[in-house]
């Protein structure tokens, strides 16, 4: 009754005004001291002693409720000094009491989350330029205790959520995000506090061993310094600062979460627990400093797609500050994956820089950043190939460094370059490296290594990957499908001298990528002009070498080396080869009939009797064709299709062509086909008795 008594007298607003604002906090400060001291110094169990401790946690629960009152009055809110120290004394005798009495101890998040939901309310209101120093010491001030309490409790041996120490910096962040969204005028004295709030997430996720707090810590810091990046003007004007900022909060946490994945690991099969009963996987412990090297790689992104950066240097040089850092990480700390992420990190930056700023006058600076890149991660592991003799992660990284950079570098150079008629060159001299490796792996990996295979198998095929190419970039038309169909073959070839079941599955899967390009992409056709030369064109030479590409394919996986992912993969391969054929068959006949000077082909059946009866007796021939390869080796699919491609043709040749052609050449198109079908019965009646292949 007192206190509702004080709090009616206070209500006039003359008591906000100049000094009478701290009449209303002090007596209410007062009545919390008075009250507390008298909870604690009753040290007898009873009514009593639950009786005061009820009413100065009742005092304090006013004296909070009267801080939003207070907040509601402008001229108390705008004086962030005041309100801030009175909330401050308040949430200190709240915690004094909950430190007090054991029975209070849950209380200890109920109280922050109430401060912290003040501060951002207040925050929202009334901060400005002004007082933002103020307000930044109060957020660290109350990160620090409300981040600290509930460790010093637990040390004290009290029951307290372990949880709560975890929520406090993650809120602070939150609260440092609103000032970069609402002040015009960012202060860089914003970061210090970001720091400061990182230093004590990690200290406390050292203490109790809770490694997701970091990871949680880490991505609102660098949303922070995205949304600081975000609010950086156009020009170059903010780069020098964003940058300093990403490779100094980069430094600090991949090197933090590097150090507490190796001091606090976690058990394998074991489950961590964030804020109580949110699961984490077991191998957390690796996934974190993952986390903490890939995400500064997409702030950095974010700068080269927000500034006019012609010059790659400033962002590349802060990548390869990184890309070391990790690299160094990798050899010290044994966490391969990390070389993997610095890798695709690079690559994606370097990718995205290329399509957003690259100039052909100034080709000479990216060309020298992405061959450097290249060479950093291909000569990592040959330093320390002791280390890692007997992984492949590592060499992954170091044989797709030059595969992974030859788009760019082919770039620079056909754009810089186009008629110099050398570009066949670009893919022979990056295969020099890859042969190196693949030598040095023979001399300096010991032959009983459980990963040797691997890693020449890596080496390999980056090899065969730049030799494939030389032949169809030099020819221009189809190089990437062709690349492809050539690196699957020589995959497939490389099986047979290291045989790792990885080159059989890549080398399949290149040449089925290859043929969906060709046949299922309808577009394909007209991506290039026609040539002037009929049959012996680019139609010729990119369908019939992926077809030929499927058939050695298929032969050098002949058993009992045929079982991929176990299905039988050589009828798959001969079968892919003789669509590709059968297209070509159609193309090279639609390309010869097409008008001169046309772009694209022209399919038509109909209208023409030279090119109608071209379709007819090609289709009869290949399935003549089809037929002696089934009954030759004795595979049941070759000849059920030859039949079926054989009485399409007849079907065609008696409703279609014959109500289209004029009677003589009506008895030349049947004397044809008649005899095609009459070679085909007397072959398949012929070889028929014998023993056939399922």
């Amino acid at each position: 009754m007192q206190i509702a008594w004080v709090g009616n007298f206070f209500l006039h607003e003359q008591y906000f005004a100049g000094s009478k604002t701290l009449i209303p906090m002090a007596v209410f400060l007062a009545f919390e001291i008075l009250f507390l001291v008298a909870a604690v110094a009753t040290k007898r169990a009873g009514k009593l002693d639950n009786a005061i401790s009820g009413a100065a946690l009742g005092v304090g629960a006013i004296a909070m409720c009267w801080a939003f009152y207070f907040f509601s009055f402008s001229s108390i809110a705008n004086r962030a000094g005041l309100i801030l120290s009175y909330l401050f004394l308040v949430d200190l005798g709240l915690l004094g009491l909950v430190l007090a009495k054991e029975y209070f101890n849950r209380l200890v998040a109920v109280v922050g989350l109430v401060v912290f939901v003040f501060l951002g309310l207040w925050t929202n209101d009334y901060l400005t330029a002004h007082n933002l120093s103020v307000a930044l010491g109060a957020y660290f001030v109350f990160a620090l205790l409300h981040s600290s309490l509930p460790i010093v409790m637990q040390r004290l041996g009290k029951a307290t959520p372990s949880w709560s120490a975890h929520l406090f910096p993650a809120a602070t962040l939150l609260l440092v995000l609103l000032p970069i969204f609402k002040l015009v005028t960012d202060s860089f004295l914003i970061w210090p506090l970001v720091l400061c709030v990182d230093i004590i997430a990690l200290l406390a996720a050292a203490l109790t061993g809770m490694l997701a707090t970091v990871a949680i810590v880490l991505v609102l810091t660098l949303v922070t310094l995205g949304a600081w990046i975000l609010r950086m003007p156009p020009g170059l004007g903010g780069l020098p600062a964003s940058l300093f900022l990403i490779g100094g909060f980069s430094v600090f946490f991949i090197a933090g979460a590097t150090l507490m994945s190796r001091r606090l690991p976690e058990k394998p099969g074991e489950v961590g627990n964030i804020f109580g009963g949110l699961g984490v996987p077991a191998n957390f412990a690796v996934q974190l400093p993952t986390l903490a090297a890939t995400l500064p790689f997409l702030l950095l992104i974010m700068a080269t797609l927000r500034v006019p950066l012609s010059n790659p240097s400033p962002v590349f040089g802060l990548a390869l500050l990184l890309a070391v850092l990790l690299l160094g990480i990798t050899k010290i700390a044994s966490l391969d994956l990390l070389a993997c992420v610095a890798l695709g990190s690079t690559i994606l930056l370097e990718h995205v820089w290329h399509f957003a700023h690259f100039q052909k006058e100034k080709a000479n600076v990216p060309f020298l950043w992405y061959l450097g890149f290249a060479a950093i991660f291909t000569v990592f592991p040959f330093i320390f190939h002791r280390q890692f003799a007997r992984k492949s992660t590592v060499w992954a990284s170091a044989a797709l460094a030059a595969p992974l950079h030859f788009y760019l570098v082919y770039e620079v150079v056909r754009i810089t370059h186009p008629h110099s008629g050398v570009l066949g060159f670009i893919p022979a001299a990056f295969a020099i490296p890859s042969l190196l490796g693949l030598v040095a792996l023979l001399c300096l990996i010991p032959t009983d290594s459980p990963a040797r295979n691997a890693q020449l198998a890596l080496f390999g095929g980056a090899a065969l990957f730049f030799i494939t190419l030389i032949f169809p970039i030099q020819f221009d038309r189809q190089w990437i499908t062709l690349g492809w169909a050539l690196e699957g073959a020589a995959l497939c070839w490389l099986f047979h001298r290291v045989p790792h079941p990885g080159l059989r599955i890549a080398g399949i899967g290149l040449l089925l990528v290859s043929f969906a390009r060709l046949v299922c992409n309808p577009a394909v056709v007209a991506y290039h002009a026609r040539a002037a030369t009929p049959i012996f064109n680019w139609y010729f030479y990119t369908y019939g070498i992926v077809a030929v590409s499927f058939m050695v394919a298929a032969r050098l996986l002949a058993p009992p080396r045929n079982l991929v992912l176990n299905q039988n993969a050589p009828p798959l391969l001969n079968s892919c080869a003789a669509i590709l054929a059968f297209v070509l068959l159609n193309i090279e006949i639609a390309d010869y009939f097409t008008k001169p000077g046309a772009y694209e082909l022209t399919f038509q059946f109909s209208g023409n009797f030279a090119r109608d009866m071209s379709y007819s007796i090609a289709w009869a021939l290949f399935a003549l064709l089809l037929l002696i390869v089934g009954i030759r080796k004795r595979t049941r699919g070759a000849r059920y299709a030859g039949l079926v491609l054989l009485c399409v043709v007849l079907l065609k040749l008696f409703f279609h062509d014959l109500s289209q052609l004029q009677q003589l050449y009506r008895i030349a198109a049947l004397i044809v086909v008649a005899i095609i079908a009459i070679v085909a019965s007397f072959l398949y009646q012929r070889f028929l008795s014998q023993p056939q292949k399922q």
